[in-house]
């Protein structure tokens, strides 16, 4: 009995090890998008190899600024501005924290947009002062 026991002790243990950290970020059926630091952000971004899309509301791009080159579509209504969008081209959905760049890189991938990535962080923490435009009202 003591060696049953020992033995499902040990396959539990060792299950419990197996990692998923680096296990994209699976979101819909479709596909998936993965969750990017801000540093991996702007190495995308430094190779010319995708768009920020951000998608904050428009007083908040407006007390903050936008990151120049960003193309900018609030989340409410970024499913009927999708025809603005390239579905080949590669977008980073960014927002202020996360949260809603979340939702809209789901968006983007249930919409047959094949390259996304979603922002970890956002405005709140982007370091990149110096690319940061105001935008007038």
């Amino acid at each position: 009995m003591k060696k049953i026991i020992l033995s499902m002790l040990l396959l539990l243990l060792g299950l419990g090890t197996t990692s998923f950290a680096n296990t994209p970020s699976y979101n819909d059926v479709e596909g998936y998008y993965e969750t990017v630091s801000l540093s991996e952000v702007m190495d995308i971004l430094n190779k010319n190899k995708g768009t920020l899309l951000d998608v904050r509301n428009n007083d908040e791009v407006e007390k903050t600024g936008l990151v120049k080159g960003a193309k900018h579509i609030p989340l409410p209504e970024l499913e009927k501005r999708l025809p603005e969008l390239n579905k080949d081209e590669t977008y980073i959905t960014f927002c202020v924290s996360g949260n809603r760049s979340k939702k809209a890189a789901e968006i983007l991938k249930k919409n047959g947009f094949k390259n996304v990535y979603n922002s970890k962080e956002g405005m709140s923490t982007w370091p990149y002062k110096d690319m940061v435009e105001p935008v007038k009202k």
